[in-house]
């Protein structure tokens, strides 16, 4: 399906929340999990080169609004073009990569990308593509850890794309790792609080994703839902 560069898709979004002590269902299902960051969803948004060398670069929110909270500065362009390089896109199409701008809703870390997903590769939209299919185009080579640091100690919040210090994925894991990413969520916020005592969580929680997911149209804020679930930390807003 062919998108133009005035159309919007709207991102994957899970619908549903669940408690820690109910993700085992998904572990029997061979679902995957990543790290949930307290960032702000972001569309990338890439349109055809006006010089035919870089391209255009937008940021939007996931209400289909240009970002208005966050105005990028010229070194984070600089990197999300050198990612449109290293995933082979072409200059003279529109893709958009689904992701999180973490920046505005946590003072621990600013100008940081997190890059989830692929929607529109060189102006086609990945429409029946499995989610293991586009992660596995989102997915840096290199092995770069992107490494985050408080008090508690260094944590590894996903793979950073080489060249790039602000830019990374989230390393998709099986069963077997979700019991180690929950402690890393805990370890990472506890020495987050707010002034009542509740958490302040950089990290969220963790989202469970099925890798055998269609990506179906996205012409509406709520799609998709059906192969994504979220679990979160308990907070003043969220119970989980």
């Amino acid at each position: 399906m062919q998108v133009k560069t005035t159309q919007y898709i709207f991102p994957p979004r899970p619908q549903d929340s669940i408690p820690r002590s109910e993700t085992q269902l998904f572990s029997d299902l061979k679902w995957v999990a990543q790290l949930k960051y307290n960032g702000s969803r972001c569309l990338i948004k890439y349109l055809p080169a006006k010089d035919g060398t870089n391209c255009d670069v937008e940021l939007w929110n996931r209400h289909g609004e240009r970002f208005r909270s966050y105005t990028c500065p010229d070194w984070i362009k600089d990197q999300l073009l050198e990612v449109h390089a290293q995933l082979g896109l072409r200059v003279d199409e529109v893709s958009i990569l689904d992701g999180e701008m973490i920046d505005a809703k946590h003072k621990a870390l600013k100008d940081t990308i997190a890059i989830w997903d692929i929607l529109v590769a060189n102006g086609k939209h990945l429409t029946g593509t499995t989610y293991a299919e586009r992660y596995e185009m989102v997915f840096p080579t290199g092995n770069l850890d992107y490494t985050f640091s408080n008090n508690s100690g260094s944590f590894v919040f996903g793979t950073r794309f080489k060249d790039t210090e602000n830019i990374f994925t989230p390393v998709s894991q099986s069963a077997e790792e979700w019991d180690g990413m929950w402690d890393i969520v805990h370890e990472v916020n506890a020495q987050y609080k707010t002034a009542s005592g509740d958490i302040s969580p950089l990290l969220e929680g963790l989202v469970f994703k099925d890798p055998d997911g269609i990506l179906s149209p996205g012409w509406k804020e709520k799609n998709n839902g059906d192969w994504m679930v979220r679990s979160r930390v308990k907070t003043g807003r969220h119970l989980f």
